[in-house]
């Protein structure tokens, strides 16, 4: 199936990794009644939907991302946005790129090669436990369960039935991330699958934050 993706590139602006949530957290405050922006339903509660407004740093440069109904936000907000407060620093908008594709996502024939641009966030508490306590082959296991549940997720959230099995291949290593001030297991490297996933669109946990962002690659593994 195919979906619509547009992303805003805010010209003119280096960010670094850590700096993406304060341009979410920013355009949230100030747009609160825009629920894709920050996915907060209110108090202790969350929509836990595979987000539609994904926000980036590619290539240092920021990125928003949305996808479907969810660009018209986009183009509302940024119609008069001319700065973002990011707290420790105030980023001027000189320039705004718009860029609307329609890209095709859903399972193929073969197997395409992928390489996260941003650390994946595969483990939650429980199974980083097993992770943890796991030999090499069970943890590769482990992964490639949680990739193909990121995967069927995905294509849940953005209304695409999955018609036939994912297969997964992973070649991956850990690093160490600071997520909320926390340090947690990432995951760097890249895999292949039998599914079709547009180039910037995220995986796993916290992909609103701009982790588990994908790009396709060629060549297959070394």
């Amino acid at each position: 199936m195919d979906i619509k993706m547009l992303t805003v590139r805010l010209e003119g602006n280096k960010v670094e990794s850590r700096d993406v949530p304060k341009i979410r957290g920013y355009l949230a405050g100030r747009f609160p009644q825009y629920l894709e922006l920050h996915n907060h339903l209110g108090g202790d509660k969350f929509n836990y939907g595979y987000p539609v407004i994904q926000y980036k740093s590619i290539g240092g440069v920021p990125n928003i991302i949305a996808i479907n109904e969810a660009s018209k936000i986009l183009i509302d907000i940024f119609y008069d946005v001319k700065e973002i407060d990011m707290k420790d620093k105030v980023m001027s908008i000189l320039e705004k790129g718009y860029v609307l594709k329609t890209k095709e996502l859903g399972t193929t024939e073969g197997m395409i090669e992928y390489k996260f641009l941003t650390p994946w966030l595969a483990l939650n508490q429980e199974n980083y436990e097993r992770f943890a306590n796991s030999g090499l082959d069970e943890r590769t296991d482990i992964l490639k369960k949680v990739l193909t549940g990121n995967i069927l997720s995905m294509a849940k959230g953005l209304g695409y039935w999955v018609d036939k099995p994912i297969e997964v291949l992973i070649k991956l290593s850990p690093v160490e991330v600071n997520y909320k001030d926390r340090k947690m297991i990432g995951f760097k490297g890249g895999f292949m699958t039998n599914f079709i996933i547009p180039d910037h669109l995220g995986l796993g946990k916290s992909v609103a934050r701009g982790f588990g962002t994908v790009a396709r690659v060629g060549g297959g593994f070394v």
